[in-house]
């Protein structure tokens, strides 16, 4: 069984993937903004298979990147978790691990000493920006919360999880795609940059605009039995094409097939151009957004999606949420084609994905 439960996540992202016999094995990607958590995310857990203590077990929590949207909800999970335990009482979920990139870990992957020797200017430029602010307090709070419940940090990695490196977790082979070399070096000249110039607004800036956050975006091809699910946070599209030639999962004889692909940043036009999807293609396209916040998904992304494909083909595109004016693009789009539009019901906590059998 390949599965895969897209909660309502409002305006970000939260999801779990589960492989093996019965959808046994759980990842829980991201953790959604606000009070997505207290809404369905922690129920939702408490329904996983047990441990042999009986308690809900997630096999690894991954991080995206370190943006509200996806980061408060799992902040919630591992502070119920300390405060279990500060009480003496059982784990409410046993998490194993936490794959987890720090932008500072990633900057010092590119230039040893470089986030150390920024470090005075980033402080600055967090008491001018609340957007820095915000990303590093929750990515310490991350870091902190892991290490103090003793979890193990990318343990499969040795080190962070970057363009190329694999792991086999349970049978479920993962493969990283991006962050990728050029997303990297594009970080460490912000740093390098702010630090030449002695101004925080060069890091407050990129972090204003979304930059630094997509740069450092995990992406996951993930193989379960013949099944493929490409999952992108919210990377730029150029950076996940750029991932998938680098491993040699982009060879130029044609798309990328999957069975489902995530798309990034919500469908946001910022993040993607035709040649994703001219070179990616996919039976289950997901778009986790809420259409409020942010006018997420772009009707000009629904087009070029569609438009990528053959009048013919037959692919679902997935909705966690009714968005008005994203139902109102896909019926235009949907003259003479076969494809369909999935959404998720008010009345259900998550919108599910079975790609594989039983195995």
């Amino acid at each position: 069984m390949f599965a895969f439960d897209f909660l309502n996540a409002r305006h970000g992202d939260s999801f779990l993937v589960r492989w093996g016999p019965q959808a046994g094995r759980v990842m829980l990607v991201d953790g959604g903004p606000g009070q997505v958590y207290e809404e369905s995310l922690r129920d939702r857990l408490a329904q996983l298979p047990p441990d042999s203590r009986g308690i809900p077990r997630i096999d690894v929590v991954c991080v995206s990147h370190v943006d509200d949207d996806h980061t408060a909800g799992l902040l919630k999970l591992l502070r119920q978790i300390q405060r279990a335990r500060a009480d003496q009482d059982s784990d409410p979920f046993a998490v194993q691990s936490i794959w987890f990139n720090s932008v500072d870990e990633l900057v010092d992957h590119v230039e040893p000493g470089l986030s150390a020797s920024t470090q005075e200017i980033v402080d600055r430029a967090g008491e001018e920006s609340g957007a820095v602010k915000s990303s590093y307090n929750q990515g310490r709070a991350i870091r902190d919360a892991a290490a103090g419940l003793g979890l193990a940090s990318n343990p499969s990695f040795d080190g962070p999880l970057i363009e190329g490196k694999q792991t086999t977790l349970h049978q479920l082979q993962v493969t990283v795609v991006a962050p990728d070399a050029t997303a990297m070096e594009e970080l460490r000249k912000h740093w390098r940059e702010a630090r030449e110039l002695q101004d925080p607004t060069v890091i407050s800036a990129a972090y204003s605009d979304d930059s630094i956050p997509n740069l450092s975006s995990i992406v996951l091809l993930l193989t379960h039995h013949g099944r493929t699910a490409l999952l992108t946070g919210d990377a730029r599209g150029d950076h996940i094409l750029a991932g998938l030639r680098t491993t040699g999962l982009l060879d130029g004889a044609g798309p990328l097939h999957v069975d489902l692909l995530k798309l990034p940043h919500h469908g946001s036009i910022r993040n993607v151009k035709r040649d994703l999807f001219e070179n990616i293609h996919a039976d289950h396209y997901v778009i986790s957004a809420d259409g409020v916040k942010h006018h997420h998904p772009s009707e000009d992304t629904l087009r070029m999606l569609v438009e990528s494909r053959d009048p013919g083909d037959k692919y679902t595109i997935h909705l966690t949420n009714k968005i008005g004016f994203a139902m109102s693009t896909l019926d235009d789009l949907h003259n003479n084609r076969k494809f369909e539009v999935s959404v998720r019901s008010p009345a259900d906590s998550a919108l599910v994905i079975r790609v594989g059998d039983e195995a």
